[in-house]
C-alpha cells in the first residue's frame, strides 16, 4: 500500500483529500504545518508528499528543500492556492513532481488522477497486457 503525507494547515482541505485517498486504497497522514510534516517525513517512509506552500512555521519551499535533502526521489506534488508562475517554476528547479491548484475551482478527481499516475503509472489491465504479450516475444 502506498503511503502519502499531506502537509496542509487547513484541515477542511486536508480531510477530504485524506478520505478520498483512503477510498482509493492509499494510506495517508496529515501534518498541519511544515515542522510537523518534516517530523513525520523523518519518522516514516512515504511514496508521495502533497505539499501546501503557505503554512505556519515553515514555507512549503523550506519544507521541500529539507525533504529533498533526505530523499531526492520521493514524489512531491504542490497543492496550493498560491499560483504565482515564477514561484512554481523555481520550485520545479528544487524538485517538485507536479502542481495542482486547490480551492473553489479544485478538482479532487484531477488530484487523484495525478497521484495515481505517479504511484501506479500502469493499471492492472495494462500490466496484464504486458505480461500476456511476453509470450509473443521471440526467444533470443
Amino acid at each position: 500500500m502506498h503511503k502519502i503525507l499531506i502537509i496542509e494547515d487547513e484541515i477542511n482541505t486536508a480531510m477530504p483529500v485524506k478520505e478520498a485517498l483512503e477510498l482509493c486504497g492509499y494510506s495517508a497522514d496529515i501534518a498541519r504545518d511544515g515542522e510537523a510534516g518534516l517530523e513525520l517525513f523523518r519518522e516514516k517512509e512515504y511514496d508521495l508528499v502533497l505539499l501546501d506552500l503557505k503554512m505556519p512555521k515553515m514555507t512549503g519551499e523550506e519544507v521541500l528543500k529539507k525533504i529533498r535533502e533526505k530523499d531526492p526521489y520521493v514524489y512531491v506534488i504542490v497543492y496550493t492556492n498560491y499560483g504565482e508562475f515564477t514561484e512554481i517554476k523555481s520550485l520545479t528547479n528544487v524538485g517538485i513532481d507536479g502542481y495542482i491548484n486547490k480551492g473553489p475551482d479544485a478538482e479532487l478527481q484531477e488530484l487523484l488522477n495525478m497521484i495515481q499516475n505517479k504511484l501506479n503509472p500502469l493499471n492492472d489491465e495494462m500490466v496484464k497486457k504486458l505480461i500476456d504479450g511476453i509470450d509473443d516475444w521471440p526467444m533470443v
